[in-house]
């Protein structure tokens, strides 16, 4: 028996309220997964993957949140979105709904970057996390020459970056990540990059470009490879 609901929760870092879609195996003792969508999709995305039949094999309550095109961050200029994924969301959940201690987050594109972002600023909160095709170089020109008004929202300044939002110059937490990205994808150099500077992360890469037929076929393995 599994559980798929929708539902408007108050962020009080947000000040506002704001969806959260819930899929749960509807066991006791289940983990909370949080699961961040990309910059040009939202929430729903996610349930074109099977979430109900990831939620009992791995028996977990599957949060997931819309963070419009807040690339999961506190922005400079906007709200405090990493505040609400990375710590007040899994707090209020946990609260809630009896859940297991310890989460687990991982994000596709702009939600790859919020999971490994929620992960190196809450890593007390978190037990593993995962980016799919994440944008995990903001520092990269060519990223910010092709978003420059979200970029100045969220990051601010391109000419003088804030340093904790460059994820490849910070240390990781000491849990279990993984990544992956495809060979065609235009992000593919960004994910190598990244692993590069963080060699205890877990990467893995196979044909296919930055679509949802690639995310469908990772995200059960990166759930898996997390959750050992």
């Amino acid at each position: 028996m599994s559980t798929q609901l929708w539902t408007q929760l108050r962020s009080e870092s947000l000040d506002m309220d704001t969806s959260v879609a819930i899929v749960s195996s509807d066991r006791t003792d289940s983990r909370l997964l949080i699961l961040l969508h990309g910059l040009t999709g939202n929430h729903m995305q996610w349930f074109r993957a099977d979430l109900l039949g990831l939620a009992r094999q791995y028996n977990l309550t599957i949060a997931l949140p819309d963070g419009q095109r807040s690339f999961w961050i506190d922005q400079e200029l906007g709200l405090p979105w990493g505040r609400w994924v990375g710590s007040e969301l899994p707090e209020l959940l946990h609260r809630q709904l009896h859940l297991k201690p310890g989460s687990l987050i991982g994000g596709l594109s702009m939600g790859g970057y919020g999971a490994f972002r929620a992960a190196f600023d809450y890593p007390d909160d978190f037990i593993g996390a995962f980016s799919l095709s994440g944008t995990l170089d903001i520092s990269e020109a060519a990223f910010r020459s092709r978003h420059p008004d979200l970029y100045q929202l969220g990051f601010g300044n391109p000419d003088a970056p804030r340093s904790p939002d460059d994820l490849v110059a910070r240390n990781a937490p000491r849990i279990p990540l993984f990544a992956c990205c495809g060979t065609e994808d235009r992000l593919f150099q960004q994910n190598l990059r990244f692993v590069e500077a963080h060699p205890e992360v877990v990467f893995d890469s196979g044909p296919g470009g930055h679509d949802f037929q690639f995310w469908k076929h990772w995200l059960p393995i990166a759930i898996k490879t997390v959750s050992q």
